[in-house]
């Protein structure tokens, strides 16, 4: 794991060293957390906007599309399958297995 520092202003800081505290983990960790949830979120507005396709997006996350379509469902955001797309695909899943 590498290194690298960042300046941070007192506001910053301080909710670095909440989470820490709130979560029982050192701030290394939980600036870690939060660069992942903060990409996270910067990949599903992108998708939202139009930006992304849903494949885009499941390699951003290094997810599934069905655990993505998921996330995105959770969220409130509207899967671009419709319901008989997503059918086909869980049937032609089965018949391979």
């Amino acid at each position: 794991m590498k290194t690298t520092s960042f300046r941070l202003d007192n506001r910053e800081l301080e909710r670095i060293e909440k989470l820490a505290r709130e979560e029982g983990e050192d701030k290394s960790q939980s600036v870690r957390e939060l660069l992942d949830y903060g990409w996270e979120y910067m990949m599903i507005r992108r998708y939202k906007d139009g930006k992304l396709s849903l494949s885009r997006l499941s390699q951003e996350l290094e997810e599934p599309i069905s655990e993505v379509i998921d996330l995105l469902a959770d969220l409130g955001i509207q899967s671009p399958l419709e319901k008989d797309e997503v059918m086909e695909g869980y049937e032609a899943l089965r018949q391979e297995y």
